[in-house]
């Protein structure tokens, strides 16, 4: 049932971000550089409008046709591409925009490269940022997720998974070498595909992959804005930290 996903998630023709973004939004803008090492490909930040509202959207690109996968690192960001996303965040925080983050990555860049030049401190810079905004934030997993590269770009208020798509600590393929080959379901030892998450309540939503996919994403975007828009900053805020809370609370 995994291999399943995984081959469809890890797909040439999966969805991508880039595809999200031209569909849904007008008047499209990218921001580039992190205004101080370099502008990660592996990363498109940029506002938008969307539902009549400017929106600044977060999109991984990790490419379909094997040059587009290396020039893109495969979706794992670096630290310029993280504080990129921090630029982009300060701006919506600044002009009072929502923002939607669009997730398909093996994790973060775990390179020597990325390690000097301060990945740590870029992947907790962004994770704290998302946490503080004061205004709406949402995640949508359009492939997988993992590790704190995925969690930098997913502490939000709304947490939107395609049908097939995984949200993990590790790849699925780590988490079988960690448990030293086990043939067992992998899901069993540890909750990642979007029905699961959903179970213990960190996934709001599940949107059918369907043909109407891209429609059905508007729709699920639209929704939740429209709820999250009424809420107080502080509200926003108290939101995030007691969702993580309350799903880590059941596994004590």
């Amino acid at each position: 049932m995994l291999e399943e996903q995984l081959k469809k998630i890890r797909s040439a023709q999966r969805i991508s971000a880039a595809t999200v973004i031209g569909a849904l939004t007008t008047n499209f803008f990218t921001l580039h550089g992190d205004r101080l090492q370099a502008d990660d490909p592996a990363v498109t930040v940029g506002y938008g409008t969307f539902d009549q509202q400017t929106v600044l959207f977060v999109g991984v690109n990790r490419g379909a046709t094997l040059q587009q996968r290396l020039d893109y690192h495969f979706g794992a960001l670096s630290p310029a591409g993280y504080r990129k996303v921090c630029r982009g965040l300060t701006q919506a925080e600044k002009f009072g925009w929502p923002v939607i983050t669009l997730i398909n990555m093996p994790g973060a860049a775990a390179d020597v490269a990325a390690e000097l030049n301060g990945q740590s401190q870029a992947l907790a810079a962004t994770i704290s940022q998302m946490g503080r905004l004061t205004v709406p934030n949402i995640a949508l997993f359009l492939g997988e997720g993992e590790s704190g590269g995925a969690l930098a770009l997913a502490n939000s208020n709304r947490i939107l998974m395609l049908t097939n798509s995984i949200y993990s600590v590790a790849s699925p393929e780590a988490v079988q070498a960690i448990l030293k080959g086990a043939q067992q379901d992998l899901t069993k030892y540890l909750p990642m595909t979007a029905a699961q998450l959903a179970e213990i309540g960190l996934v709001d939503q599940i949107i059918p992959e369907d043909e109407q996919l891209l429609e059905q994403i508007k729709q699920a975007l639209q929704q939740q804005l429209a709820e999250l828009g009424t809420w107080s900053a502080t509200r926003l805020q108290q939101q995030r930290t007691e969702k993580y809370l309350a799903v880590l609370a059941q596994f004590e």
